[in-house]
């Protein structure tokens, strides 16, 4: 199967995208990574780091779905890193194209919200992943869920933000969204991650509940059985 992992502008994409990699290697499935970031962070977390669990394979191309997937092993858990999905919006159409799920990474704040909800400029990215149904083969969207992140200890705004996007803004005129519960702190040793090993405890708890999450409702396969 193949996980995109989206953002639109935002602080941490990157590093949950190498740190579920790391979970998932945890839990027992085969993973391979795919950078289609131009800053090609990814690929230079896990060439650099002697821990990191998989190869990462550069994939930052338009032609991601004709030219990458294919190549890809499906028995596999396969993650794609994705850059700033209104900086590159060629790359994350023909990721979409592919993708069996897409998780989008978002900050609990008014900034975050309005770049994912109403960007002063660029495509709402629920837009961008519901035009992805015309390219793909369902005629369906990718599933899709929202990770919320860089979340405060005892805050208000993870609540907060997670009932604007799963209740379609404050009338309801907006997109709906599924919001998974689990949150990923605002914690140092995270944000802190790319490029070092995953050798701390908090950058393990939070993406071990996360990949738990993701396999009690259906996105992931038991493991073992993507093999």
């Amino acid at each position: 199967m193949l996980i995109a992992s989206l953002k639109p502008r935002t602080m941490g994409g990157t590093t949950n995208t190498g740190l579920l990699i790391y979970a998932l290697d945890r839990a027992g499935y085969p993973v391979t990574g795919y950078d289609a970031d131009e800053s090609l962070q990814l690929s230079a977390w896990a060439r650099d780091v002697d821990d990191f669990p998989c190869e990462v394979h550069e994939a930052d191309t338009p032609a991601f779905a004709e030219t990458v997937y294919g190549e890809m092993d499906h028995s596999r858990i396969n993650v794609v890193d994705a850059g700033h999905a209104e900086n590159h919006p060629d790359i994350v159409d023909s990721i979409l194209e592919v993708a069996d799920l897409a998780i989008v990474t978002v900050s609990p704040t008014n900034p975050d919200y309005d770049r994912l909800t109403t960007p002063e400029r660029g495509t709402p990215l629920a837009k961008v992943i519901r035009r992805s149904a015309a390219l793909r083969d369902s005629g369906k969207p990718p599933a899709t869920v929202v990770l919320l992140n860089r979340c405060q200890a005892g805050a208000n705004s993870p609540r907060k933000f997670a009932d604007l996007l799963a209740g379609g803004g404050k009338d309801g005129s907006l997109p709906k969204w599924d919001v998974l519960s689990t949150r990923i702190p605002r914690r140092e040793s995270i944000a802190s991650a790319v490029g070092f090993p995953c050798d701390k405890p908090e950058r393990k708890a939070p993406y071990d509940a996360l990949v738990t999450e993701l396999t009690r409702l259906g996105y992931l396969p038991a493991p073992g059985a993507s093999r």
